[in-house]
């Protein structure tokens, strides 16, 4: 893996091109045709495994959103940012399916469908903002995000949680372990591209908190 660059107060600079986005896109689009034919297949042949389903409806919706996601002015494509984003975006293609429960299967989905309907309700907040690369479309600053800086994550959080102890194995428990420093990885990539709007450095004043309430 590529060493990350020195950190700086400058943003990363703007790239001449979409490719790099746009492949991506075409990858998310791929890869996740994989995880409905690797998932939905075990939740086909046991039908009490709702965690696997929920999770499939909620990379759906956020593939819906990379697919129509609105052009940057600013993207972060350093190679580390890059491998990063590919990790966050494929993760669940490394997760086992031979595991066992360690909470019950409806307690989990009760948990996921919690922090499903708080990564909608933020994503429909940020729209067409959201996508794959950290990046500067527009700033979105309203509903989840009062709370939060990125109230997406948050749910992530949650949702993957619920995920393992419904769904444990040592093999998933250490991608979740993994997808976690890349998440803090890339909210770090993100605040320092949009670090460069004085809107922006004002709203980390006022919303102290990144991922988890009174945590970090």
């Amino acid at each position: 893996m590529s060493t990350p660059p020195p950190q700086s107060d400058a943003p990363p600079p703007p790239a001449e091109g979409t490719a790099t986005e746009w492949l991506l896109r075409v990858f998310a689009v791929v890869f996740y045709l994989w995880a409905v034919l690797s998932l939905g297949n075990t939740w086909w042949h046991d039908q009490s495994r709702w965690t696997m389903l929920v999770l499939l409806i909620a990379e759906g919706y956020t593939l819906a959103l990379v697919i129509t996601a609105r052009r940057a002015t600013v993207r972060d494509f350093t190679p580390l940012s890059v491998a990063a984003t590919m990790y966050a975006a494929f993760f669940f293609l490394l997760f086992r399916t031979d595991t066992v429960r360690i909470i019950p299967e409806l307690v989990a989905v009760g948990v996921q469908s919690v922090a499903l309907a708080w990564e909608v309700a933020s994503k429909v907040t940020l729209g067409r903002s959201f996508g794959l690369l950290p990046a500067h479309r527009t700033l979105v600053l309203g509903g989840p995000y009062r709370l939060v800086r990125h109230p997406i994550y948050f749910g992530y959080l949650i949702h993957n949680v619920a995920f393992i102890l419904a769904n444990w194995h040592w093999q998933n428990a250490l991608v979740i372990t993994v997808l976690t420093l890349v998440q803090v990885y890339r909210i770090q990539r993100e605040e320092l591209v949009l670090s460069t709007s004085p809107e922006y450095r004002d709203y980390q004043a006022r919303v102290r908190w990144r991922l988890v309430p009174f945590v970090w």
